[in-house]
């Protein structure tokens, strides 16, 4: 919802960094100072102007909240202000600034009369942004309503969509039977229902691939999943090609590795098949003896995909003789809680990833790389040569994307061979909708989990 209320300086689409609302940006060689020049004439919904001081105060402010996304700026040391229309961004370590800056959190430009009121009043439902719509009314987990911000830099054409009520329905069935029965309605649903649906009369499907992406972490610490055989053992026993059919009904595909396949920089591979002749084999040469041959897995009930896939899961490894037990929890929150102590962690657990912004960095930072106090890296995995890897190409992706590719490509190379983790699926986005709406592929883009309303219109 937010991302039709703030916009960010950049926004990334097409493989491509573009502008928004910085026309141009130049960095110095060592990735370090990057001079913004900004868009004139744009207003924030209250009116104010959108200026260079209100960059700095909005940077700043995120950078020093020490929570959600602060981590993106955490190397940012100041903003300079020559001009009204001028933003220098000094940082103490080299950044790929552009691509920080078109983040699908933690980048918006906030209006500096909003930072004023405080974090409190904009998590009380508050917000004032430059985008196209204004929040006008919100009830936690109820409903939010966003309006046309008239002043709006872009402009408006008609038919373009001038009202949003953003309803939260939680059963599937009811969302389902909304956009059949009524016009002018956007909703998410179940993918087994998404065949019927676009047999449906005035229902349409958009879907695109997203960034997105399904795995499934091996406890690397723990046994017998600490046995490299064994981790890969059990990934010849994950039938990918039955699971996307039969869970994810076909609105996925098979990765190529350990990242999206629409991210760049990531390694392309031939993924373990199914084979549960391999996987015995493997199991075998383990050394892990035979009455040890269970693992635990844990998931989280809310999404049914889960639930299908570790239960496909445990009858292929039975029938090799590996016992799979599974510990089912409601609470995604009380999983991780369990998950990120070593004592009570699983064998094997579920993910699903989508990056702050558009850098490989965000799954190998911070589904790898070694952490002493767990956040998301459930595999436990720890190599120094790993780390390094990561760390390096961070460091370069603000001074030769390439390098940093090749860099991020060769640390991909690693998890291949250790086997960390079960790589699931990469996800696609789909959404019903009435088929007097316009414009809904166009609007998806995979960079961001927003559908941005402003790319909308009504047939005539």
């Amino acid at each position: 919802m937010l991302g039709n209320v703030y916009e960010t300086l950049t926004f990334y689409k097409n493989g491509k960094v573009q502008p928004r609302l910085a026309v141009s940006w130049e960095k110095s060689n060592d990735g370090k100072t990057w001079t913004v020049k900004l868009r004139g004439g744009v207003k924030f919904q209250d009116g104010s102007p959108f200026d260079s001081a209100a960059v700095k105060k909005s940077m700043l402010y995120t950078r020093d909240l020490g929570k959600g996304a602060a981590f993106l700026w955490s190397t940012l040391k100041d903003v300079e202000t020559p001009d009204r229309l001028t933003a220098v961004f000094q940082f103490s370590a080299p950044i790929a600034f552009d691509l920080v800056a078109s983040a699908q959190y933690g980048s918006y430009i906030i209006a500096p009369v909003a930072i004023d009121n405080g974090h409190e009043w904009m998590q009380a439902g508050n917000a004032i942004g430059t985008g196209p719509y204004k929040l006008s009314k919100f009830d936690p987990g109820k409903l939010a309503v966003l309006e046309k911000f008239d002043d709006y830099w872009g402009g408006w054409q008609p038919g373009q969509i001038d009202r949003v009520i953003q309803t939260t329905v939680f059963e599937p069935s009811t969302r389902v039977q909304m956009v059949k029965s009524q016009e002018n309605v956007i909703t998410v649903v179940p993918t087994s229902q998404i065949k019927a649906l676009e047999e449906s009369q005035n229902v349409a499907i958009a879907a695109g691939t997203s960034w997105r992406n399904f795995f499934f972490p091996l406890n690397t610490k723990k046994y017998p999943t600490d046995n490299l055989k064994f981790r890969q053992a059990l990934s010849h026993l994950w039938n990918s090609d039955s699971i996307i059919e039969n869970v994810w009904n076909g609105r996925a595909t098979r990765p190529e590795g350990p990242l999206p396949a629409t991210m760049w920089g990531h390694g392309k591979y031939e993924l373990p098949k199914y084979d549960p002749a391999e996987a015995l084999k493997l199991l075998e040469e383990s050394g892990v003896p035979k009455k040890d041959w269970k693992i635990t897995a844990a998931y989280q009930t809310g999404r049914q995909e889960y639930a299908d896939a570790m239960e496909l899961f445990q009858q292929a490894a039975a029938e090799v003789g590996v016992e799979v037990e599974l510990v089912p929890f409601q609470s995604q929150g009380t999983l991780n809680e369990k998950l990120r102590k070593l004592e009570t962690s699983f064998n094997m657990t579920h993910n699903l990833w989508w990056p702050a912004y558009a850098t490989p960095s965000d799954w190998l930072y911070s589904c790898y790389r070694t952490q002493e106090k767990v956040s998301f890296n459930y595999s436990y995995y720890a190599d120094p040569e790993f780390d390094s890897l990561v760390d390096k190409a961070m460091a370069e992706e603000g001074v030769d994307l390439k390098a940093s590719a090749n860099s991020y490509i060769k640390a991909q190379d690693l998890l291949m061979k250790d086997t960390p983790a079960i790589f699931a699926a990469d996800g696609e986005r789909a959404y019903a909708y009435s088929s007097n709406i316009a414009g809904m592929e166009s609007s998806l883009n995979p960079a961001y989990e927003t559908l941005f309303v402003y790319d909308l219109s009504l047939k005539q």
